[in-house]
């Protein structure tokens, strides 16, 4: 091979090394920056926020529901539009503290978006408890059971209330084999006989609104057993 073809094949052997080891570091480059503008996964308070925020929850149903059962909204509204319709209900000045979240154990958060309204109402919010490990979140009040855990409500005001719905309860069914606590009432029916549980367990939810009107979670669920059967009925008044 001639000095000059040996030549033109080192220096097109070069350039070639060259063009390989640019394009590596254009590649390596566009890695970096496609990695900057990767998206940082949320976690621990940021994520228990974001989670109460779009109101997600997996489970036993979904968190639309649930917040149109607890708080009777649109399955369509979100929190925040949850939060602005407190505000226009609101008088005077308000102070808004906004989000904040707290970890009551490993992954579980006290969730909650405050205010406080210096005509004299104070300091008000809308509280969730959020699983962060299940992407789980439910509103705290009005569940009583909730409101309790979180010192919300007193057990003193909690056990008063469910004395006055008790005695309402009786009043209406004195002879009935009924048990009721914290917003379950249990209906021992006959094993047989021509009755759908379900219906009657309609029946007599809807014939008990008197005794949740002094309540704040107007909420009960009515289980009529029929022997081996259950019917059930759940809802708000």
């Amino acid at each position: 091979m001639s000095e000059g073809v040996k030549s033109i094949c080192v220096s097109a052997v070069k350039t070639f090394v060259n063009s390989l080891l640019v394009a590596a570091v254009s590649v390596g480059s566009i890695g970096v920056v496609y990695k900057s503008f990767q998206p940082v996964p949320l976690a621990g308070r940021e994520l228990a926020i974001a989670l109460a925020k779009q109101s997600m929850q997996t489970g036993v149903e979904d968190f639309a529901g649930m917040a149109k059962r607890y708080l009777n909204i649109a399955e369509e509204d979100r929190l925040d539009g949850l939060a602005q319709s407190r505000f226009r209900e609101t008088r005077g000045g308000l102070a808004v503290k906004g989000w904040s979240a707290k970890e009551v154990e490993g992954g579980l958060y006290l969730v909650s978006y405050e205010w406080s309204n210096t005509s004299g109402d104070g300091d008000m919010g809308i509280f969730f408890e959020v699983d962060t490990k299940n992407r789980f979140a439910r509103p705290v009040v009005p569940d009583d059971e909730l409101s309790l855990k979180y010192g919300i409500l007193s057990k003193e005001a909690f056990e008063k209330a469910e004395a006055i719905t008790r005695d309402a309860i009786k009043r209406k069914y004195p002879d009935a084999a009924m048990e009721y606590a914290n917003h379950l009432l249990t209906i021992s029916g006959k094993p047989s006989g021509d009755y759908d549980p379900n219906e009657v367990a309609e029946t007599v939810h809807r014939s008990l609104k008197e005794a949740f009107e002094h309540r704040q979670d107007r909420f009960l669920r009515v289980k009529m057993v029929k022997g081996t059967t259950t019917g059930e009925y759940t809802a708000k008044f």
